[in-house]
């Protein structure tokens, strides 16, 4: 059975069941399961950090192959600059010097297929600028035809593609990294999705395989759920604590030293990974704490708006339009003024920061209320009772 996590691209349906039978069962073994999949993480994250532009490791496959002639000047002089990382990369990680292998495989598949369907076919383009005119009769060769056909930048990007599958996909996992200061929406399987923030990481079931485990991500960093309701329970797995739900919205963050969850909508349990059989339950709009070592502090009422800030939304759940407004008012450093009749009026919605603009919020907030929203002379805005 533990053989089986090596090879998990053999795994039939029958070993999952099996699998996940005998995790339940083995605490032990549960444990070296989880320990063996933050090993490959870790390997993974290891490998993207220390790697050049994925763009370098094609053109090193192609230069070190029959179709180095497909290179132009700039793609070389990349290369020759990147070269003391990628071979540092390669160094560090030998199985890298497979994927250049079937980088080169592929190719040459490639062009075989090309001939064997359009043998001789076509005239191939002038050289590029930065090719020399003596490279004029190098111009007819099987490998220029099939950059002259499909071009070198979509065959760089297929084969960014293959690699990044050999990089990141685990068998039946991917995982993505955020880059600092941005922000990624990712789409599971099961139609939930997850805004992660940047700097956060993200391993989850690949959704193109459909023997993958059941509902379980794995998050360090900082990130907002929105879980679709199923049957089937589903777990967020942090460095310190599991956060069980069905169906709900919910915010982490998975810092080294703990994991704090705040609740939207639904249900959430939320239990130190240690100790998963002692798990506190939030209700909408509280948080609660799991600490290294320690167990999932008592709920606490937050208020959603000011505490998921750091999700670069504006999230209102039964918020008081004037406490909506303000914020809205504070982030476009806009003023809008409120009917004093609609200032305790309850509205609930969540927007993106990125998506929408101020005014587009107010009227969505304004026609769930039956109001009007005026644009000032000063440029101010004013939410007004409907006629």
């Amino acid at each position: 059975m533990t053989e089986a996590l090596l090879f998990s691209e053999d795994w039939t349906p029958e070993l999952e069941a099996a699998l996940r039978h005998a995790m339940r069962e083995d605490a032990a073994f549960a444990d070296a399961v989880a320990l063996w999949r933050r090993m490959q993480a870790t390997v993974r994250r290891n490998l993207v950090r220390s790697l050049p532009d994925h763009h370098v490791l094609i053109a090193y496959a192609l230069a070190t192959s029959p179709y180095a002639e497909v290179l132009s000047a700039a793609e070389r002089s990349a290369l020759e600059a990147a070269r003391p990382a990628l071979e540092a990369a390669l160094a560090a990680h030998p199985a890298l010097r497979d994927v250049v292998r079937d980088v080169q495989e592929a190719a040459a598949a490639f062009e075989a297929v090309w001939e064997a369907q359009w043998p001789g076919a076509g005239e191939p383009p002038a050289p590029a600028p930065d090719r020399p005119a003596r490279r004029r009769a190098a111009a007819r060769t099987p490998a220029t035809r099939w950059t002259a056909r499909i071009g070198l930048g979509v065959a760089l990007a297929l084969f960014v593609g293959l690699v990044g599958l050999l990089w990141l996909r685990d068998g039946r996992q991917i995982t993505i990294e955020v880059p600092p200061d941005a922000v990624q929406t990712v789409a599971l399987a099961d139609g939930s999705t997850v805004r992660l923030l940047g700097g956060a990481t993200l391993t989850y079931a690949d959704p193109d395989r459909p023997t993958a485990f059941d509902r379980h991500v794995r998050l360090t960093g900082a990130a907002f759920f929105d879980v679709v309701k199923e049957a089937r329970g589903f777990t967020v797995e942090t460095p310190h604590a599991l956060a069980t739900v069905l169906g709900t919205s919910f915010g982490v963050v998975a810092g080294e030293e703990q994991t704090e969850v705040t609740l939207v909508t639904g249900a959430v349990a939320l239990a130190p990974r240690a100790a998963p059989d002692r798990p506190v339950r939030l209700a909408p709009g509280q948080r609660s704490v799991v600490a290294a070592g320690a167990l999932a502090s008592t709920p606490e009422a937050v208020d959603l708006t000011e505490a998921l800030r750091w999700t670069r939304q504006f999230v209102f759940q039964d918020t008081p339009l004037e406490v909506a407004v303000a914020r809205l008012s504070e982030h476009y450093g806009v003023p809008v003024y409120l009917d004093e009749a609609l200032a305790r009026e309850p509205v609930t919605g969540r927007f993106a920061e990125e998506d929408y603009t101020l005014k587009e919020i107010l009227d969505i907030l304004a026609r769930s209320l039956n109001a009007e929203v005026r644009l000032q002379p000063d440029g101010s805005y004013r939410l007004l009772p409907g006629a």
